[in-house]
C-alpha cells in the first residue's frame, strides 16, 4: 500500500541507541507510513548497524547515505526520498508513543489550512538531571510544551525539529531546509526548523501545535552541564544573527547592535555568550549587507 506519510529520521553516530527510536515508530498504531532512515556520513560500523535494521524491516524502512555533512542536507535527502503526503521528522534520540502519526495524520485532516504541525516535546533524561536546570534551560534541549489545546504557532514559537511535520507541498512552495542552518560537524548551529516555518508564514501557510502528538526527548548526561549550554546559548546567537541578516536586514541590525554590545559585556555568562554568538555571526556575514 502506498504511503499516506513518510516519517525521516537523520542520523550520525548514533550506535545501538537508535534501535529505541526505531522500536518505537515500528511499533505505532498506524499502518500506512515508511520510515526514511538518512545516514548522514556515519561511521562504518554505526552505518552498519542502521543497514542491519533496514535488513531486518525491509518492508517499513528505507535506508539512504547522505555523504554531504549537516542535519539540513540529511533532512533534504529525506525528503526527496520520501513518498508520503505528509512528512515528518524525528531525531534520532526520540521516542514515541503509539498515537503519535495518528493524531497528527488527524489534525492535518481536521484542519486543512494548516501545512506544518509541532507536537509536545517532553525530555527524558538518561543521568537525573541538575537542580540549577530550569525552564530557561530547558528550552535550549527542546522542551516543547503549550499546553493542552491546538492553537497557532508565529515566530518564533515554532515546532522543534525533533517533532515535527508538514504537507508535501510546503517543499514545493517555500522550498527545502537551507544548508547554512542546522547541526554541521562539532557546529551547534541551529534554526534551521525555524527559518523554514518563517518562511511558510510569510506565505500565509497555517503552522499549529498539536498538544497530544507528543515525543519523549532523550538527554545524554553530556549535555547537562554548564560548558555544554555555554556552546549551546554561543550557537544560538549566531544562528539568530545569521536568521536576522538574511530575513530582517542591515537597517534591523543596526537599530538593535548596541543592545547586543551591551549584553556581550554586561549579561550574565549564557547571556554573554548568546549575544557574542549573535555578533560573530554579523562579523562573519557583512557581506551579505
Amino acid at each position: 500500500m502506498f504511503p499516506l506519510a513518510s516519517i525521516v529520521i537523520a542520523t550520525k553516530d548514533r550506535g545501538a541507541e537508535i534501535i529505541a527510536t526505531i522500536d518505537s515508530v515500528l511499533t505505532l498504531d498506524y499502518d500506512r507510513f515508511e520510515v526514511i532512515l538518512v545516514d548522514n556520513c556515519s561511521a562504518p560500523p554505526n552505518q552498519q548497524i542502521l543497514l542491519n535494521l533496514q535488513q531486518q524491516h525491509p518492508d517499513r524502512l528505507v535506508y539512504v547515505r547522505e555523504n554531504k555533512l549537516g542535519l539540513s542536507n540529511a533532512r533534504n535527502c529525506g525528503i526527496d526520498h520520501s513518498k508520503g503526503e505528509f512528512i515528518l521528522f524525528l531525531d534520532d534520540d526520540a521516542i514515541v508513543p503509539p498515537h503519535w502519526l495518528k493524531v497528527m495524520i488527524q489534525t492535518f485532516q481536521n484542519y486543512p489550512d494548516a501545512y506544518a504541525l509541532g507536537g509536545k516535546v517532553i525530555a527524558q533524561f538518561t543521568t537525573p538531571a541538575p537542580e540549577w536546570l530550569d525552564k530557561r534551560l530547558g528550552l535550549y534541549i527542546s522542551n516543547f510544551d503549550h499546553g493542552d489545546q491546538v492553537i497557532p504557532l508565529k515566530y518564533n514559537e515554532y515546532p522543534r525539529g525533533v517533532n515535527m511535520a508538514f504537507r508535501r507541498e510546503v517543499f514545493h512552495r517555500v522550498g527545502y531546509f537551507l544548508d547554512c542552518f542546522g547541526r554541521k560537524g562539532k557546529s551547534l548551529m541551529g534554526y534551521e526548523e525555524i527559518e523554514l516555518c518563517y518562511r511558510l508564514e510569510q506565505q500565509g501557510l497555517g503552522i499549529l501545535y498539536v498538544p497530544y502528538a507528543e515525543v519523549y526527548h532523550c538527554i545524554r548526561g553530556d549535555r547537562l552541564n554548564y560548558e555544554w549550554f555555554k556552546q549551546r546559548f554561543y550557537w544560538q546567537g549566531r544562528s539568530e544573527g545569521l536568521f536576522e541578516i538574511i530575513h530582517f536586514g542591515k537597517d534591523h541590525i543596526w537599530r538593535n547592535l548596541k543592545s547586543h554590545l551591551k549584553q556581550a559585556i554586561k549579561g550574565d555568562k549564557l547571556d554573554q555568550q548568546f549575544h557574542r554568538g549573535f555578533l560573530t555571526a554579523i562579523g562573519l556575514n557583512w557581506w551579505r549587507f
